[in-house]
């Protein structure tokens, strides 16, 4: 009896364990694709990835695209290129009210004039489909006060990280 109830336990926990590798690696997969269409401003993509809250809080899809467009369009015209989008480990998940809601710690690296703009911050992944699918909201102006404003069944488990000041680096000359 008491080797049953330890095979239980052992399955139990090696069950979670992959579980949680799973949707970790389905994360980072995800957080790649988003960084590639991000660093190639492929706006079609972007939205696909995006939050559909945040699509609908800024009216509709064609409005948001148009969005992306202008500000892609205003980087480029300031000179601004995003170079490098690299995700890094220690992604944190929870699940809260039927969703997936994960901290990914992400590192871009811009071309700015003059140098390079290197910048540390998080995505928020949202998965409402168990993994499959998985949307992103930067937190660049979310903080633990209105982040309920922009995701709905964000339940605060997951503590978002203080905001780190960008690093700039200047050309060597």
């Amino acid at each position: 009896m008491a080797n049953k109830l330890l095979l239980s336990v052992i399955c139990f926990f090696s069950f979670f364990s992959i579980s949680k590798a799973q949707i970790e690696s389905s994360i980072v997969d995800a957080a790649h694709a988003y960084a590639r269409a991000q660093i190639n401003a492929d706006v079609e993509s972007i939205l696909n990835f995006t939050h559909p809250g945040l699509i609908e809080q800024a009216g509709g899809r064609e409005n948001m695209k148009k969005t992306l467009q202008l500000i892609h369009q205003n980087q480029q015209n300031k000179g601004i290129k995003l170079q490098d989008f690299r995700v890094k480990e220690s992604i944190q998940h929870t699940r809260s009210n039927g969703e997936i809601h994960a901290l990914v710690p992400v590192v871009t690296t811009s071309k700015v004039p003059g140098g390079q703009l290197i910048s540390e911050t998080n995505l928020i992944a949202v998965s409402e489909s168990g993994a499959d699918r998985w949307y992103f909201i930067e937190t660049t102006s979310i903080d633990e006060r209105n982040v309920g404003k922009v995701l709905e069944n964000w339940d605060g488990t997951l503590i978002l990280p203080f905001k780190k000041a960008p690093v700039f680096k200047e050309d060597k000359k």
